[in-house]
Order: C-alpha cells, then structure tokens, then sequence
C-alpha cells in the first residue's frame, strides 16, 4: 500500500513543523507524539512553538493558523459523523492512523479500519472534548495532569522544554495504546469467533490455550471464562458488565470471591461454577 498520507506530512515536514507557543494542552502535546511514533519528526524537539504562523511558511501546521489540523476557527471546523468537534490531535490521528496501523501491523485494511475507530471512540475523541469545551465541561485526568505543567512562573523557554519533555515522555505510552488497541481488534474478532461455536455461555482456557482478554468478549454471549491462575486456583472470571455474587464463597472448592470472579481449588469445581453463573445471568435477562 502507498502512504499517500504519511508521505505527503513527511514532506511538507522537511519546511519547518510548527505550532503555539505559551500554555500547552493534552491536544498539541498529544499530536506531537503522535508525530513522532508516526516518524513525521524524528524529534518533538524538531517542532517549533510560535505565536504566530509566517506568512510564507510552506511547512506543517497544527493548533494555531486555522488550516487542516487546526480547530480554533469559527467557520469550517471539521466534526465528526456524531457532530464531536475534531481538536488538532484528533484531526491528525484521523488523517494519518489508518495507514500508520497498515504500515506498523501489517494489518488488513478490516482491521486498521476498525483500530483507528475504537482509539477515537474510547481516547481520541475523549481528549479532543476536554481540549474543546474544558475539563470542568469534560473532565479528564490525562488533559488534567498535562496542563498542570503549566503551573508555576516559567520564562518562555522553560515552558517550551517542559512541552517537549511532556510530549517526548508521552509518545511511549500513546504508542503502546495504539498497539494495544490494535490488538485488541484482533482479539475482540478471535473472541467473536469462539461466541459464535459456543453454546454453553462460557469459556474454559486450558494451559496451552491462547489466552483472550475477558474485554474481548464483552457484547457476546460469553458470561465468564475459566482459567488456571498463577497462583494455582482456577479462577472463574466475570465478562463485564456482570459481577459474581459474594455467596458463590459457599460454593464447592471455592476459596475466594472478588468481584470480578472467583477462585476454586479443582477445574470441575470451577467450571461447575461457571455453569451456575451463565444460568443466573440469563436468568436475569429474560
């Protein structure tokens, strides 16, 4: 596949990257990291902070200048299908994730498809919230905790060093989460996979089965999944949104009660458990 989109920053990049200067947010710290795990820049050092865009300037843009990966303007911000107003780093996230997924994954285009679509749904669209209408609007701990490194007296060039810090550091946990959420795409189809076979409404994972996140099977009819832990119980796990009842402590072999789950001392205790607790949720649903 050609990355048109990549490129085409990659390029314009060679001009100059640029954005505003002063107080900094979760949106442009989050669109330069998004740079450079992309590899836009090579260095969040490499973008300059201004206070205003040249004249001239034939470089890449983004927070300031009301061009393509701004959205301060009053007229012609770009919204998504919901009507969510797009910040700078969601406009950049939904310009260049698909292709950085097919690039970075080898994915299949389903897959890179489905992978930029839940980060914007579950982070993305979250953050560009905060930075549009405010974190008394649209709390957020991330947007919080970035814009407390505004605090304090700085000179201009204090604050730009605590940006560059704060983006360089938050690169590697952006470019975890977006492998992550990648994966989790391939695990939520594998999961659909297995709901689709099973009729019994849960899982047992033996010790040299694949294991799958219990997120995985959320929206299924998969209920739980038993599993023997590290800890030596076999463990029966809850798939959210259901809770085990704190009474399933008097079940046979039952050693502990935790919410989420409960841990048994032999497989058929637990899977007997699990019987039990398929039953009751569906119970519950009729």
């Amino acid at each position: 596949m050609e990355f048109v989109k990549i490129n085409r920053l990659k390029e314009m990049a060679k001009n100059g990257v640029i954005t505003h200067n002063g107080h900094f947010h979760s949106d442009d710290v989050l669109a330069a990291a998004l740079l450079k795990i992309v590899g836009i820049v090579d260095d969040v050092r490499e973008i300059k902070r201004v206070a205003r865009v040249p004249n001239d300037f034939k470089g890449l843009v983004f927070d300031i200048g009301c061009g393509e990966f701004d959205h301060h303007q009053q007229v012609g911000a770009k919204c998504r299908a919901d009507g969510t107003k797009y910040a700078s780093f969601g406009l950049l996230w939904d310009y260049i994730g698909y292709e950085y997924i097919i690039n970075k994954f080898f994915a299949a285009k389903t897959d890179a498809q489905n992978a930029v679509q839940k980060l914007d749904d579950e982070f993305v669209r979250l953050m560009d919230l905060s930075d549009n209408y405010g974190r008394i609007k649209y709390p957020n701990t991330l947007a919080h905790l970035i814009a407390a490194k505004n605090y304090g007296t700085m000179t201009p060039e204090e604050r730009d060093e605590v940006f560059y810090k704060t983006a360089n550091y938050i690169s590697s946990f952006l470019k975890l989460m977006i492998r992550s959420t990648y994966e989790m795409v391939l695990h939520q189809a594998k999961a659909c996979e297995i709901a689709e076979k099973n009729s019994k409404g849960f899982i047992v994972f033996d010790e040299n089965a694949d294991y799958i996140p219990r997120e995985a099977f959320m929206g299924t009819n998969i209920r739980c999944f038993v599993k023997l832990c590290d800890r030596g119980t076999f463990n029966m796990t809850a798939i959210e949104p259901f809770r085990v009842s704190p009474d399933f402590i008097n079940l046979p072999g039952c050693v502990q009660v935790y919410g989420m789950g409960a841990a048994f001392d032999t497989m058929e205790n637990a899977i007997a458990a699990a019987e039990k607790f398929v039953d009751n949720v569906n119970k519950k649903l009729r």
